[in-house]
């Protein structure tokens, strides 16, 4: 006898049958009764990988035993002339036809009876249809976006402009790449000094790490005239470092050189290679540059300080190990006292740690306090420490904007190209309802770097606060388009939803992170405010009560826009310029906001400097905003 003939007698593809279709009939139950039972998210997930193990199991177990008039048996043990499969696979046949009838039930009840679910597969319909659409329209826009930029940029590049790509890590583990960075960036620093010279910003030229396209494009692109590209290789105490000076336009090499030296060496070089580029250059463009200009502090003299400097730095840009990057930035400034630049980043990166997710042992304001202070006895030049110093005052209790604000303009005068300072500056701003101040610090920090992905994520919030709602969703895009899509979008299904566009709306309500709050009934409140709501809102509240009220993302706003003022009122400190969406006009009304504004410092500044566009004082100790 055949396999298939054998699996056929035993019955193995009725049984698969009947289980595949007992298992999609409880698949559609859990479908329609999860959201009731508020499943996690992982537990659709664990119930089907269970089913097709079981799958597996069935199967097998239907190809070894036979159920038989005296009971279940090997089929090994049965007397083929005596065996039962015939009336068995007829049984079967039996429980197939009433669990396909279960189906069908279900199915009809799914499409025709159960509204919930029945939106939703035509959401997911229709939101599948608007994303291949908006895919279509979004590729045509950007080829021809990419076309303009590209001809504009042409046109602007400066002749005495550069950009300083990353250099390539050559060294045989291939795990030097901080390394090659921290000389890469050690260069573009040197040569911002240089008057005359414009140099696009780190966050910019490195954006085209790994990129295919050539020279002339990335040129054209960063909107300048001149490439610096390099590799470094590093073994052991020896590093080779190679540059290379390149014309866009004509593709020719004005200038390339290798140096070989010992890694105690290694600033030294950079000073070499930074007056090597201006020299070549000076000709070529006719710069007035002084012999010291490009000149490159020694901000240590130790190597091994240098390269965990590098690391932790490089750490603290990508918002990754946050907590390693402190170790490691901690052990530079053991090594060296005396290094400034590590204190610096030292402070940023205990500031910023709290607010990523990090806990650390100790009190992360106090060290990012102390850190930032011992920056500027050493380096009174620095101008991110003074923002540092600045916001963990906004932090730490005091919710002093004054003290604040006055330490922004401290970090914009030692750097008015720093598109850091001029974030954190505008982020406080915002929070005090001068909404439009903000956005010109935004749009200057995206000036300075146009690759700025959490400046255009703020700019677009705020445009969408002044009920910009156009040049908010293009800025979105822009933002998406390269590849950032920032961690507080709520507001983008908002305005989606709003403006009729409820596919475009599912699909950025995925976006969102809620840790399972669902956003359709948020979208729901909004639109339809006049309906019942309150099952909604005891769902989010559930939801609050069940993770812990200050673990949920986005919780004020969304607690604000669920009408839940007094949860969106409990909070220790936070960014607060959402208190000004157009779309909580409510809350602003609310007591709750103003005890809010009171608790945070918003009214004592306000009181001090003036009240923003949208409130105004009532007597001596009240207010109102609009």
């Amino acid at each position: 006898m055949s396999l298939f003939e054998e699996l056929k007698r035993r019955n193995v593809f009725r049984v698969g049958a009947a289980y595949a279709v007992a298992a999609w009939v409880l698949l559609q139950v859990l479908d329609v009764v999860g959201e009731i039972l508020q499943l996690p998210p992982w537990g659709g997930r664990l119930i089907l990988a269970l089913l097709v193990a079981g799958f597996v199991l069935t199967l097998t177990f239907a190809w070894a035993y036979e159920l038989t008039p005296e009971g279940l048996k090997r089929e090994s043990e049965v007397d083929r002339n005596r065996s039962a499969a015939s009336q068995t696979g007829r049984r079967l046949n039996r429980v197939i036809i009433l669990t396909l009838v279960l189906a069908l039930a279900l199915f009809a009840a799914d499409k025709f009876l159960w509204d919930p679910a029945r939106d939703r597969v035509l959401a997911a319909t229709v939101a599948e249809q608007a994303r291949s659409e908006a895919q279509a329209e979004t590729a045509a826009a950007a080829q021809a976006a990419t076309q303009a930029a590209t001809l504009a940029a042409a046109q602007a590049a400066a002749e005495n402009s550069i950009a300083v790509l990353p250099f390539a890590d050559m060294s045989p583990e291939g795990d030097q790449q901080y390394f090659s960075d921290g000389i890469a960036e050690e260069l573009l620093n040197a040569l911002v000094r240089v008057d005359g010279l414009e140099v696009a910003s780190r966050t910019s030229s490195f954006a085209f790490r790994g990129d295919l396209r050539s020279l002339r494009e990335i040129a054209q692109a960063l909107g300048v005239s001149h490439i610096l590209e390099g590799s470094v290789r590093r073994a052991g105490d020896r590093v080779r470092i190679t540059a290379q000076l390149i014309e866009a336009s004509s593709d020719r090499h004005l200038w390339s050189e290798t140096f070989d030296r010992d890694l105690d060496d290694v600033l030294a070089v950079q000073g070499e290679i930074a007056n090597a580029i201006v020299s070549s250059m000076k000709d070529e463009l006719g710069l007035d540059i002084r012999p010291d200009q490009a000149a490159i502090a020694s901000h240590t003299g130790s190597a091994d300080a240098y390269d965990l400097y590098l690391q932790g730095r490089t750490l603290i840009l990508a918002r990754s190990e946050i907590d390693r990057a402190i170790v490691l930035l901690e052990q530079a400034v053991a090594i060296d006292p005396g290094f400034a630049k590590a204190w610096e980043v030292l402070g940023a990166a205990n500031y910023v740690a709290p607010s990523w997710g990090y806990e650390l042992d100790g009190d992360p304001y106090a060290g990012a306090l102390a850190a930032s202070e011992r920056a500027l006895e050493l380096d009174p030049g620095l101008a991110l420490p003074w923002s540092v110093i600045g916001q963990v005052g906004l932090f730490t209790g005091a919710h002093d904007y004054l003290r604040a604000l006055e330490y922004d303009d401290r970090a914009l005068a030692a750097d008015p190209n720093g598109a850091t300072v001029h974030l954190w500056a505008a982020l406080n701003l915002a929070d005090l309802g001068y909404t439009e101040r903000a956005i010109a610090l935004l749009r200057r920090c995206l000036e300075i770097d146009p690759a700025y992905g959490n400046c255009r994520r703020h700019l677009a919030f705020m445009e969408y606060v002044m009920g910009r709602e156009d040049e908010a969703l293009e800025l979105f895009q822009q933002g998406a388009e390269a590849g950032f899509l920032g961690n507080d979008v709520l507001f983008l299904p908002l305005i989606l939803r709003r403006q009729g566009r409820a596919a475009a709306a599912y699909v950025a309500s995925g976006l969102v992170s809620t840790q399972g709050f669902p956003v359709g009934d948020l979208l729901d409140v909004l639109e339809f405010p006049d309906r019942d709501h309150s099952a909604a809102r005891q769902r989010f509240r559930a939801q609050a009560d069940r993770l812990a009220w200050s673990n949920l993302a986005n919780r004020p706003m969304t607690a604000a826009f669920m009408g839940q003022f007094d949860l969106a009122a409990i909070i220790e400190r936070d960014y607060l310029g959402w208190v000004w969406s157009p779309d909580l006009k409510a809350f602003r009304q609310s007591p709750e906001f103003k005890a809010l504004a009171r608790g945070q410092g918003l009214l004592s500044y306000w009181r001090e400097r003036g009240f923003p566009p949208f409130c105004k004082a009532r007597g001596e100790e009240d207010f109102e905003c609009e």
